[in-house]
Parts: C-alpha cells; sequence; structure tokens
C-alpha cells in the first residue's frame, strides 16, 4: 500500500500544473460569466455545470500519465507491472475524487445555486441521480474508470501497429455507425447500454466489463514498451 501512495504523489507531483491550470480555468470562466451577466441576462442560457468541468482532468491523466510518467518510473528502477498497477490505483482515486465531488456539487447546486445559474448537469443529463447519492457515485466510477482505462491503452500503443489500428477504428466507429442506418440502432443501444442504463447494476457493470477489456489491452502493450 505504501508504494501505491507514492505513484499518487509522484503523479500528483507531476500533473500538479494541470490539474491546478484547469482549477483556475474553470474559475475564471465561472467569474467572467458572472460579470457579464450584470450586464446580460443570460437567463435563457445554458452552460455545463462548473463542477463538472473538473471531470477534465481525468482524461488529461489518462493521457499525460502514460506518456510521461512511465519513463520517468521505468528509469528510476521500477518495473512495467509495478508502473501499471500504479497506475490503476492513480487512476481509481482520482476517479473516485471526481464522482464524490460531483456528488455534493449537484446537491449544492439544486438547493442553493439553482435559483442563480441555469446549467446542465451530466448526472441529471444521464439520470444518474435516479439511482441516489450512492448508486450515482458508484455509475460515475465505473463509467470514469472505463474512459480512463480506454485513453490509457490507445495512448500506450501509439508506438505499435495495432495501436493505430486501434484509433483509427474509434475515430472511424461511432461517425460510420450512425451514417448506416443499419449499424445506427446498435450504436445508439451502445450508448444508451454506456450511459443512459435504467439499471444500476447493468450499467455500472457494463461499464467495469469494458474496464476490464481496456486494462487487459493496457497490459498488453505496457509490458512490451521499450520507451
Amino acid at each position: 500500500m505504501g508504494s501505491l501512495v507514492v505513484h499518487f504523489k509522484a503523479t500528483y507531483l507531476q500533473m500538479r500544473i494541470y490539474i491546478w491550470s484547469i482549477i483556475i480555468f474553470i474559475l475564471l470562466g465561472r467569474l467572467t460569466l458572472f460579470v457579464v451577466s450584470l450586464f446580460i441576462d443570460l437567463s435563457q442560457s445554458k452552460g455545463l455545470s462548473a463542477g463538472n468541468m473538473l471531470i477534465t482532468i481525468l482524461p488529461l491523466i489518462a493521457i499525460v500519465l502514460p506518456l510521461s510518467y512511465y519513463k520517468r518510473i521505468v528509469h528510476l528502477g521500477a518495473s512495467r507491472e509495478q508502473y501499471f498497477k500504479g497506475l490503476q490505483f492513480v487512476f481509481a482515486i482520482w476517479a473516485a475524487a471526481i464522482a464524490l465531488f460531483n456528488c455534493l456539487w449537484i446537491v449544492f447546486e439544486v438547493n442553493v445555486l439553482r435559483t442563480y445559474t441555469n446549467t446542465v448537469d451530466l448526472i441529471k443529463a444521464f439520470h444518474w441521480d435516479d439511482f441516489g447519492l450512492a448508486g450515482s457515485f458508484l455509475y460515475q466510477i465505473a463509467f470514469y474508470l472505463m474512459a480512463m482505462a480506454l485513453l490509457s491503452m490507445l495512448v500506450s500503443g501509439y508506438y505499435r501497429p495495432i495501436g493505430w489500428l486501434l484509433w483509427a477504428l474509434l475515430i472511424t466507429a461511432i461517425p460510420v455507425g450512425t451514417a448506416i442506418p443499419s449499424l445506427r440502432v446498435h450504436v445508439v443501444s451502445f450508448f444508451k447500454a454506456l450511459l443512459f442504463n435504467g439499471s444500476l447494476l447493468a450499467g455500472a457493470g457494463f461499464n467495469l466489463m469494458l474496464y476490464a477489456v481496456f486494462v487487459a489491452g493496457g497490459w498488453f502493450f505496457t509490458r512490451r514498451r521499450t520507451h
């Protein structure tokens, strides 16, 4: 456990400039919006909840760490397995932290800020709040982990032809799938099961199943990395 904590501290030190840049950017954006609202009526306009904007930290972590942290930690003598386990631990901590913040933020927003702001909250948009506070927390963690594992796998495989193929498939899958009527229904069903699932067990389970697949893919690329 101590080594995992070391991984978290090391990755935070490496990512803190990005993390705080995002936080400052969000605060400046909210301040600008507040100033503009003093002169212009923005009651009919909608924007993404400020709390949800912190989610951008997660894909940034999933992209930056496989590119830079891997080289640093392996050069210091850590094995690929230690790096990979540490990376999954870091992903889990950040996914849980952002999920918890969003669960608490929506309560604050609904009870305190709702009369002053007109925002779209992803938890409500995806109906995760239908599962209650704990259910919403679990669904978010499952989805965030899945998304981070996917990005990490793709970035880890950038140096291999099969990695390029996965990038190409991902980039073309959605536009091609939505353009062909016979495939469109399957694309819609996939995202409905992934994001709008009416069952907490099925929705979180589907996300965690994909997470396991992407973790296996990430390990496939990681154990073969030479740089």
